[in-house]
């Protein structure tokens, strides 16, 4: 079965269940760099992200291993409130966060108001054995991984083979066999990769966009030796900060899209000039630029944005939001998209 994760499992629930959810749980908000809890803790409640990036940190309050982060709709804290022990590990905010709490002590109210809360959790912790399970059998010195993306989630994949300081190749096919993404990994670091359009930093922040791609992942490694000189731009960030910026954007997008929930909406022009040295970071004047450009002397849909430009969908919606904000773009009915070439 499909990994759900919470909000999706939310969505099955009825009126009664929601509430029930409401009333024996509580929302939680952290700052930046402020701790969950911490090694050693009592381990009495269960954590749920609604937004926001965490990471987990070792015995001693480091981050642990090469970094392990988790992001809107993951579940932690719950080996210890299962098994009554301390905790194991630290969790740290890594920005503005927001958590659903769950108390041990509720739990028996729960199970019987809301049963169905006790069934995602075990699919959840299944998933994670079988997570946890695909890099077992590998030798240190040559990982092999393969699945199905309805089974394994990209950041196991992803923190799997950074851990490993692995050097190889992971690529990514449809349901059909048809090679949509690859990215090579020298001891462990992303070095560069393609997904659509898309080439290095830009595909990387993509692929973790697209958090239902169907069909297959595959790594093999090549041991120790150098990787064929690769034509995309390299990629240098380190593992953990590449992590980190894909599940903000992963979390961004979410917000982003509410803003703008049809992707048909077509954007128009409100004012003649633009003026860039006023909207939005510096980062991304160039992209808005870009589409100002493209705009002139016609309507343009939203959703043809993305494949136009060398930017990933996050950056584009963040870009049309500043100008759509600042006046620049107006919307029109989304019934007109048929109609723009």
């Amino acid at each position: 079965m499909p990994k759900q994760d919470f909000f999706a499992f939310c969505t099955s629930l009825r009126p009664i269940e929601l509430k029930a959810i409401g009333a024996l749980s509580r929302v939680e908000h952290l700052a930046a760099a402020e701790t969950v809890y911490k090694a050693g803790d009592p381990g009495d409640t269960l954590y749920i992200i609604n937004r926001g990036v965490v990471e987990v940190l070792d015995e001693t309050g480091r981050a642990a291993g090469s970094g392990t982060f988790l992001s809107r709709g993951d579940v932690f804290g719950e080996v210890e409130v299962f098994t009554a022990q301390p905790r194991r590990h630290g969790v740290r905010a890594c920005e503005p966060v927001s958590l659903q709490c769950f108390k041990r002590d509720d739990f028996p109210e729960i199970l019987q108001r809301l049963p169905a809360f006790f069934r995602f959790l075990c699919d959840e912790l299944a998933h994670r054995l079988a997570d946890t399970r695909v890099a077992a059998p590998a030798p240190v010195r040559c990982l092999e991984l393969s699945g199905s993306l309805a089974n394994f989630d990209l950041v196991t994949i992803y923190q799997t083979i950074v851990n490993s300081s692995q050097t190889g190749e992971l690529s990514i096919r449809s349901d059909t066999g048809e090679l949509i993404s690859t990215f090579h990994f020298e001891a462990g670091q992303p070095r560069s990769g393609v997904f659509d359009h898309l080439i290095g930093e830009e595909a990387f922040w993509q692929l973790f966009l697209a958090e239902d791609i169907p069909g297959t992942f595959s790594f093999s490694s090549r041991g120790d030796a150098p990787l064929e000189e690769a034509t995309e731009p390299e990629i240098t960030r380190a593992p953990g900060e590449m992590l980190i910026h894909a599940l903000q954007g992963r979390d961004e997008i979410h917000v982003l899209k509410r803003e703008l929930p049809d992707p048909a909406v077509i954007l128009e022009r409100g004012k003649p000039h633009l003026s860039a040295e006023n909207i939005g970071p510096m980062s991304l004047r160039p992209l808005i630029e870009q589409i100002w450009r493209y705009s002139d002397k016609r309507r343009v849909p939203l959703r043809s944005l993305y494949p136009r430009f060398d930017f990933c969908e996050v950056k584009i919606y963040q870009a049309v939001s500043a100008l759509v904000r600042s006046g620049h773009f107006v919307l029109a009915s989304a019934e007109l998209a048929d109609k723009v070439a």
